[in-house]
C-alpha cells in the first residue's frame, strides 16, 4: 500500500501541474488496474434509526470502509466472505447498501446498471475573476475584513532555507494540529518537486512571516498545493492568516495572467468542513481523475435516508451531482 501511494504521489505534480497530464492520468488507470479485478467481501450488520441494516463491502477496506463510516458511524466488526470479481455488477445479497471498489474504466457498466459512482475526493476550481465572488456570505465579508485590518502582505521566495522555514515551521505544525495522526506531510521527493518547479510566497504582518502558501502555474491555471500558519498557531489562524494566503495568492496570480485557480481536493461529502469553506468562495466542484471510485447500490430505505442525511457528490457521464437519496 506505501508503494502505491508512493507511486500516486509522483504522479501528481504531472496530473495537475503539466501539459503531461493526459499521459500521467493513463499511467495511473494502468498501473491501479491490476489490483482492481478482484476484491475482499466484508459483510456487516448494525442497527440504524431501530433498524437491522445488512452492509456488503467488496474491495480493499482503505476505499469502503470511509464511506460506510460517514453514513453509518461506527462500523461494527466484518464477516468475511469469498473473494469477488470487481468487474461486473453483483446482486444485493440480502444487502441493504453493497459499495464496491470500481476501477474507473470499469465504473460506466455499474453505472448503466443503476448504481451510484462515489469519488473517494473531487477538486475545487474556480475562474480567477470572479474570486473572492462580489456576492459573498457573511462569513467571507468577516474573513476578508480580517485580512483587510491586519495589514497582511506577500513576500516571494525561493532559497531552500525558505523552504525548509515553510515546511517546518508552517505546514506540518498547522497539518499536525488539524489532523492529528492523519495528517498529510508530502514526502522529501514532492517537497523537491514543488520548490524546484513551483513559487514560495510568504504572509508577513509587521515585517515577520506568520504563514505561507506554494503554488504551480500550468498554462493561465494557477495551482495552489500547500499552505501553512506559523506554529500552526490557532490565534493566527483567528487573525485571517490563512484568509490573507489565499486572498494575496489569487491577487497575484491575477497579476500574472492566470484565468483560473485550482485550490486543490475535499472529501466528496456536502457536510465536509473543508467542503464547505471552499464552496463560500465560489469554487466549483470537479471530478479529480486520481480519485479512487466506489460503485453504490443504494437498496433499502434506511441506505437512503443514509444518504440523505449525508449527501455526496457522485460522478456521472456528465460530471458532477449531488446524491442526497432519491431513488433512480
Amino acid at each position: 500500500m506505501r508503494s502505491a501511494a508512493a507511486i500516486e504521489e509522483r504522479l501528481l505534480l504531472p496530473t495537475y501541474a503539466s501539459r503531461w497530464s493526459s499521459v500521467s492520468v493513463a499511467a495511473h488507470r494502468m498501473l491501479a488496474f491490476p489490483l482492481q479485478l478482484r476484491g475482499p467481501v466484508r459483510r456487516r450488520t448494525m442497527d440504524a434509526g431501530g433498524r437491522e441494516v445488512t452492509l456488503l463491502e467488496v474491495g480493499r477496506p482503505k476505499l469502503t470502509e470511509p464511506l460506510c463510516a460517514r453514513l453509518f458511524g461506527e462500523l461494527p466488526p466484518a464477516r468475511n466472505e469469498t473473494a469477488r470479481s470487481l468487474r461486473r455488477p453483483l446482486t444485493a445479497a440480502g444487502a441493504d447498501l453493497v459499495v464496491t471498489e470500481v476501477h474507473r474504466w470499469i465504473a460506466p457498466r455499474f453505472r448503466r446498471a443503476g448504481w451510484i459512482i462515489v469519488p473517494d475526493q473531487v477538486r475545487w476550481r474556480g475562474e480567477l475573476s470572479l474570486l473572492p465572488p462580489p456576492v459573498s456570505s457573511h462569513s467571507l465579508k468577516d474573513d476578508l475584513r480580517k485580512v483587510r485590518s491586519q495589514g497582511y502582505v506577500l513576500e516571494h521566495a525561493t532559497g531552500a532555507a525558505d523552504w525548509d522555514e515553510f515546511v517546518t515551521t508552517m505546514v506540518e505544525p498547522q497539518a499536525n494540529a488539524r489532523f492529528g495522526g492523519k495528517a498529510w506531510i508530502p514526502s522529501p521527493y514532492l517537497l523537491r518537486q514543488f520548490s524546484e518547479r513551483g513559487r514560495l510566497h510568504f504572509v508577513v504582518r509587521g515585517g515577520v512571516r506568520v504563514g505561507g502558501i506554494c503554488s504551480l502555474r500550468s498554462g493561465d491555471t494557477l495551482w495552489l498545493p500547500l499552505s501553512g500558519v506559523r506554529n500552526g498557531d490557532g490565534a493566527l489562524l483567528q487573525a485571517g492568516v490563512s484568509v490573507a494566503a489565499w486572498v494575496l495568492a489569487m491577487r497575484w496570480a491575477k497579476e500574472e495572467g492566470c484565468a483560473e485557480v485550482d485550490m486543490g481536493r475535499t472529501s466528496p461529502f456536502l457536510h465536509d468542513g473543508v467542503q464547505q469553506y471552499k464552496r463560500k468562495w465560489g469554487l466549483d466542484p470537479r471530478p479529480d481523475p486520481l480519485a479512487h471510485l466506489a460503485a453504490v447500490w443504494v437498496g433499502s430505505e434506511p441506505a437512503r435516508l443514509a444518504f440523505a442525511r449525508e449527501p455526496v457528490l457522485i460522478e456521472r457521464e456528465a460530471g458532477l451531482w449531488l446524491y442526497a437519496g432519491a431513488r433512480p
